[in-house]
């Protein structure tokens, strides 16, 4: 799998993708992402700041995220402590195309944002998940992230809500 920075034409498959994933929320009774959140304006905002990513096999886009490397407010509400206080990156709307779960492909991504943030001078890596997403739990704590606390979200459609936060400190 190729990760690159996503582009225009990206933006169908994306939100293919995210739509897929809103989806698959519901079924499983997860209350993330069920307010129309994340949509294709997102997408484009993020694409044309830079900072979607897509995954590529074969040309094909079968996953997606936001990398950012500038601290978020909603990370100030953490109950709890986190690993570090040096700056940090953040990853935020992982999906990938329901035709390609169990290829280990969020933990290509997630290596490959551990990477690009330890090129970037960042000492960790930090990521939230609504709690009862078990699927993005298990592959948060499996790729050695370690749970922190609960943070409040700050801004958009989904603030006020809580969510589970997550660390990886780089080396």
């Amino acid at each position: 799998m190729e990760i690159v920075v996503a582009q225009a034409e990206h933006v169908d498959a994306v939100t293919a993708i995210t739509d897929q994933a809103c989806a698959n929320m519901a079924a499983m009774g997860i209350d993330q992402w069920q307010c129309g959140y994340p949509d294709r304006g997102t997408w484009e905002a993020d694409v044309a700041a830079g900072m979607a990513y897509v995954g590529l096999d074969e040309g094909r886009v079968v996953a997606v995220f936001r990398y950012a490397d500038e601290s978020e407010a909603a990370y100030e509400t953490l109950e709890g402590a986190w690993l570090t206080d040096g700056p940090y990156a953040t990853i935020h709307r992982c999906a990938v195309d329901p035709a390609c779960r169990g290829r280990g492909i969020i933990g290509g991504l997630f290596a490959f944002a551990c990477e690009k943030a330890a090129a970037d001078g960042m000492v960790s890596v930090r990521i939230d998940t609504h709690s009862d997403n078990a699927p993005m739990r298990r592959a948060a704590e499996k790729f050695g992230f370690t749970f922190c606390g609960d943070i409040t979200l700050t801004e958009g459609p989904e603030a006020g809500a809580m969510r589970i936060a997550f660390e990886k400190v780089l080396a």
